[in-house]
């Protein structure tokens, strides 16, 4: 029965100092990619655009998006739609620059659709840059995964 018990507790400990390096790798790789998204995003959008990052469940959970109210021109009828639209542009400048894009983004800027009629050229600036971070965080994740479980 002894035997056991110190089977048991080694093995329990064991698995705990496991899961608790691959969840300080994970979260070490989430906050890489939110914040390199922020820097790129904040690099690339326009200067009325703030970009802001925040993260939950003790690190495991990160947000990297557009913050706060958006400021533009006074003439501006529309204020707070202004950075999806230079985000992802308007009418056929919309349709060229979803096109790579997953679906969910699509989804996401079908919600600034008005009527396909607009002509504003967009410069994305969040998006593109999360999804070209998020290959690497899916890399490196799987490359630690791939690397654990054959010990």
């Amino acid at each position: 029965m002894k035997i056991k018990a110190v089977i048991h507790n080694t093995l329990t400990y064991d698995l705990n100092g496991y899961r608790d390096e691959v969840i300080a790798k994970t979260k070490q790789f989430i906050q890489q990619l939110i914040f390199q998204t922020n820097i790129e995003a904040t690099r690339d959008a326009p200067s009325f655009v703030s970009i802001g990052n925040e993260f939950k469940d003790k690190g495991l959970t990160g947000k990297v998006g557009v913050i706060g109210k958006q400021s533009v021109a006074k003439n501006q009828s529309d204020t707070a739609n202004m950075a999806a639209y230079f985000e992802f542009g308007t009418g056929l400048s919309a349709s060229q620059i979803l096109a790579p894009y997953p679906q969910w983004v699509k989804d996401i800027a079908y919600e600034y659709y008005v009527n396909g009629k607009g002509t504003l050229i967009g410069k994305p600036y969040l998006f593109n840059n999360f999804l070209k971070n998020i290959e690497t965080f899916e890399r490196d994740l799987n490359n630690l995964l791939e690397k654990e479980f054959k010990k």
